[in-house]
């Protein structure tokens, strides 16, 4: 079962962008994970999102991250594992000057986290795989959720206006991968779970 706990939203200002990105839960008979975490300024509404489902961070096995910006990462802290992509974890220790989502800061929120690495098709619970989507960053990462004919996209796919339109959102670290991974969603997905927008389905005219 998939559920949104915090919906994602785009909210352009000429003063930049708060970046809601949606917080997603996946529970099977396994486990749960989280697929990203958001930041500091919903984490008492992420805590009151698992409260009222009877869950705290305790219960969560592990955050997978879909990549390092800061909107997607910073409540890692608030849980015990942390699962990302090794090329997005060697960004972050590393990232580009002019790349303003991933701070140089942004590694240190994982220190002290037990970090485990994934590539695609690994399974972090059973039916529920990772994706590699490239392009928005080095390592962006989406999950495959078999049984629901869903992919959970990160920013790789942010809403269904970029869907749509086939072009990626903003400043890509490579935008011929980012096109190509938006292309892998519309093959592959029945649902979409984007990065900051609601969930929506795919239909074929």
């Amino acid at each position: 079962m998939i559920t949104a706990l915090l919906n994602g939203y785009l909210m352009p200002t000429d003063q930049g962008n708060p970046a809601f990105c949606a917080v997603y839960l996946i529970e099977t008979p396994a486990g749960r994970v989280l697929f990203d975490c958001g930041h500091v300024g919903r984490r008492r509404a992420l805590l009151t999102a698992l409260s009222e489902r009877g869950l705290s961070p305790a219960d969560i096995d592990a955050v997978v991250l879909s990549h390092g910006h800061w909107d997607h990462l910073q409540n890692a802290d608030l849980f015990g594992r942390v699962l990302l992509h090794p090329a997005e974890l060697r960004y972050l220790r590393n990232p580009a000057p002019e790349d303003l989502g991933t701070p140089r800061w942004a590694a240190g929120v994982l220190d002290g986290l037990e970090i485990g690495e994934v590539v695609e098709a690994d399974e972090v619970l059973p039916g529920v795989a990772v994706i590699e989507l490239p392009g928005h960053t080095p390592g962006s990462i989406g999950l495959v959720v078999e049984q629901d004919s869903a992919v959970l996209t990160g920013d790789a796919v942010p809403s269904a206006g970029v869907l749509v339109s086939r072009q990626p959102l903003g400043r890509s670290s490579d935008p011929a991968r980012a096109e190509e991974s938006i292309g892998r969603v519309v093959s592959l997905a029945g649902m979409v779970y984007p990065g900051h927008d609601r969930p929506f389905r795919i239909t074929q005219n």
